[in-house]
This record gives structure tokens, sequence and C-alpha cells, in this order.
């Protein structure tokens, strides 16, 4: 069938991998726990790929771009739980190793909410992983419209 897509009409296989993202977003994340992350809850390694860390470059926010417009805006608050916890620790890093006010977060974070540098310096040194997870803080403001909900991430999104 995909092989075939390009040349025929199939909306059902549209609609299957529509409820396919669906289905991975409500397998690994649950209000609760932590976010989706590249390898998943299965991981059987004790060494997996990319050790098994958040890649906010954009993995893991391709992985909830489907949650405020699929309906699933509670599988959202383990991410927006994780950026509001980036932002306590990227105070800190954004303090000794800038040398400047806010928060930053790099290239990769883990369920300690590292938020410097890691890894590589081609990548590690990429410090806009704080701008890009707070565009998931202001789409859940603007698919919910709650006050309440925008005044708790404020502080988040202006520093």
């Amino acid at each position: 069938r995909i092989k075939n897509f390009s040349t025929s009409h199939d909306p059902q296989l549209v609609s299957m991998y529509y409820q396919f993202g669906r289905y991975l977003l409500i397998s690994s994340s649950q209000p609760g726990g932590q976010p989706a992350n590249l390898q998943g809850i299965w991981n059987e390694s004790t060494n997996p790929a990319w050790d098994s860390k958040y890649t906010i470059n954009i993995n893991t926010e391709m992985n909830y771009w489907p949650a405020e417009k699929c309906n699933l805006t509670e599988l959202h608050e383990p991410l927006i739980q994780m950026v509001k916890e980036l932002s306590e620790t990227g105070t800190q890093t954004a303090r000794e190793m800038h040398g400047a006010k806010g928060w930053v977060t790099h290239h990769n974070t883990d369920i300690w909410r590292i938020s410097g540098v890691v890894d590589g310096a081609f990548w590690g040194m990429w410090p806009m992983g704080g701008a890009w997870l707070s565009q998931h803080l202001w789409e859940k403001y603007l698919y919910s419209g709650d006050l309440n909900y925008l005044e708790s991430v404020y502080p988040v999104l202006k520093s």
C-alpha cells in the first residue's frame, strides 16, 4: 500500500497513519510519567543509541506535535512538566555557562533535566532547546485558552 500511495487514492491509509500516530503518543506519554523519547520505555539495551536521552533539537518536539491537534491534550503534560523542570536547571546553566539571565538548554536532556552542552561539540553546543520546547507551552495555551494555565507557565516563557 505504501509503495503505491503516490499513484493511488487511498484515504484509508492516511487515516490508518493518523491513528497510528495517536497510538504512538498514547502508548509513550501518560500524565505523571516521563515524556516520550526516541528509545521508548521498551528499550532493552544497557547502552542505547543516543543514551536514550531526550534529543530536543527536533525529535522530542516531533513526538508531541500531535498532542493538541489530535485531542490528546492530557498527554502533553509530561513534556510541559519537563520544560518547567528544565527552566530550573537551565537557569543555572544560563548563568554559569553564558553569563546570561533566563534559562537555556542545549541539544539533549535526560530524566535529571541536564541542560548544559553534551556529547559532540558540533551539535551539543546548540542552545535553542528551551526556545523550541517553549513552543509547546504556548501551543497548549492557544488550544485551551486557559488563562490559569498561561499564568502557570508564563514565568518559563518570559525567561
